[in-house]
């Protein structure tokens, strides 16, 4: 075969494999390795000489990367389109700037992570743009906005942690049509507007912040029927564990519309106090109002146009803290009718005059409803006891089921003037379990010794030096400088031949 035969085959070879390397390839896509790209980090220096932009680390990168910002201010407006950690060195150094113009960071993706920066000087803050879910702010500070320091329109599955978000123009941290995002741990301070404003909002929970010195609201809870929104009430919303305080009003729930039907939202385990108004209740039907600290308050609570909310957990569980309310506590009970106290003023707290609205269990003390069970034997007490029948009496903090068990044997219920009765001599234990009915629980034990009548000196054995005991008093009354209340071994008041008599009946015996 010549050279120029030879060449023609090499290149009809050369088509022909790679035909079938074409045909390999759609009829078995396996045998095709494909090259997975490892997640990068780009590094941003405002003063270096590599990339000195956010924007344009942003632009470079691909999701699931991580663009680290080292100190320095950025003036800058950003959009993060991508899935992208974004991590500033030193939250209070590390600073992007809008210029007093415009939106300074949006969020334009999912499962973004923003932490560690100032943002400041912008319309707004940090925008969570609408439909995009699973995004962190943590570790910000939002200040000096405009309008707001974050703003979230229709925004789900967002986390809003550890921020401080502060003297911003109109609110701290606005949600629109957004569900469920979680907001904790935020310090959100003197904002023009309010603190925490949500509005058309369901499904949030808002626990742990720090929300004081705003102009109007400290967190407020609101819809208008927007139909622009179609998300109706705001439902289930959980405002728990927050102090909310020095605010014209602390926090307020309100609906302005035709649909009044309940909204579920609740409020528990607040610190609310020096607000001008604590809460207010504004066309707000179903929602639940227990264990919070209401506390000086210029006028602790207010409804308008508001029914069928719940301000108490029953009893035990109990309602709030009112620093207003003056009611004693002499009684226990559901009904508040039997004597003794349980940490619950014996009075509810009246909210309004539209029936139902009032705190039936309101508590005594801040954080009532913290304080445990406890449970104390008074008596046997640990000690030695000349005789074979101790009362026992048991007091507790608050009301409870009470069992005993003498010696590890089964419990019993404790009844009313109950008597440890035919001991035998020797040491005994008792211990008593208290439950109420949160099912809080508590025990006390007490070891105690029971030894003969005629033991006087507690010694463990009767013999002579009893016997001298009683001879000391002998022909002794109460009256009588020398009357020994031990050597009366039969309670007659006088001390003779009868209590010689019961020592010598057990004169020997010994434990």
């Amino acid at each position: 075969m010549d050279i120029s035969s030879r060449r023609k085959f090499n290149v009809k070879a050369v088509v022909l494999i790679s035909a079938c390397l074409i045909l390999l390839h759609a009829l078995h896509p396996v045998f095709v390795t494909k090259t997975v790209r490892a997640n990068q980090t780009w590094t941003v220096d405002a003063d270096g000489s590599g990339i000195r932009s956010i924007q344009q680390a942003i632009n470079n990168a691909n999701d699931g990367d991580t663009i680290l910002v080292l100190p320095g201010i950025y003036y800058e407006h950003l959009i993060v389109d991508k899935g992208l950690s974004i991590v500033g060195e030193d939250q209070h150094n590390t600073i992007v700037d809008g210029s007093d113009t415009e939106t300074v960071v949006t969020v334009a993706a999912n499962n973004v992570t923003i932490k560690g920066f100032t943002v400041q000087h912008g319309g707004v803050g940090i925008k969570l743009a609408g439909g995009k879910e699973g995004n962190t702010l943590f570790d910000n500070t939002m200040l000096l906005n405009a309008y707001y320091g974050i703003y979230g329109d229709l925004c789900g599955s967002t986390v809003i942690a550890n921020n401080n978000v502060s003297f911003n123009g109109w609110h701290g941290i606005f949600l629109y049509g957004s569900k469920p995002c979680v907001l904790d741990s935020n310090l959100i301070m003197s904002n023009g507007i309010d603190g925490l404003f949500i509005r058309a909002s369901s499904n949030n929970t808002v626990t742990g912040n720090l929300v004081s010195d705003n102009r109007v609201c400290g967190i407020d809870i609101y819809s208008d029927e927007d139909p622009i929104r179609a998300h109706g009430l705001p439902k289930n919303n959980a405002i728990e564990h927050n102090h909310v305080l020095n605010n014209s009003c602390g926090v307020k729930i309100g609906y302005v519309g035709a649909d009044m039907s309940s909204t579920e939202n609740q409020i528990y385990e607040n610190f609310i106090g020096y607000n001008e108004l604590g809460l207010n209740m504004s066309g707000a039907n179903g929602n639940s109002v227990h264990h919070n600290n209401f506390i000086n308050n210029s006028i602790q609570v207010s409804t308008d146009e508001s029914f069928n909310n719940t301000w108490d957990d029953s009893y035990y569980g109990g309602g709030n803290y009112w620093s207003d309310c003056n009611s004693a506590d002499l009684f226990w009970g559901p009904s508040q009718n039997e004597t003794g106290s349980d940490g619950i003023t014996d009075f509810p707290y009246l909210i309004s005059t539209n029936p139902g609205e009032e705190d039936e269990y309101p508590f005594m003390y801040t954080n009532g409803w913290l304080s445990i069970q406890e449970v104390t034997i008074v008596s046997p007490s640990n000690k030695t006891y000349r005789s074979n029948t101790v009362p026992l009496l048991v007091t507790t903090n608050k009301p409870a089921r009470l069992s005993y068990s003498l010696d590890s044997q089964t419990n019993s219920t404790i009844t009313e003037n109950l008597v440890l009765s035919n001991l035998p001599a020797g040491t005994h234990n008792v211990t008593v379990h208290a439950s109420d009915n949160l099912d809080d629980k508590a025990s006390s034990e007490v070891l105690f010794t029971v030894t003969f009548l005629g033991d006087i000196n507690l010694d463990g054995t009767v013999n002579i030096l009893d016997i001298f005991v009683v001879a000391q008093s002998f022909d002794c009354t109460p009256e009588s400088e020398r009357w020994n209340p031990n050597a009366d071994l039969n309670n007659d008041r006088v001390i003779n031949i009868l209590d010689i008599f019961l020592v010598a009946n057990e004169y020997g015996k010994t434990m």
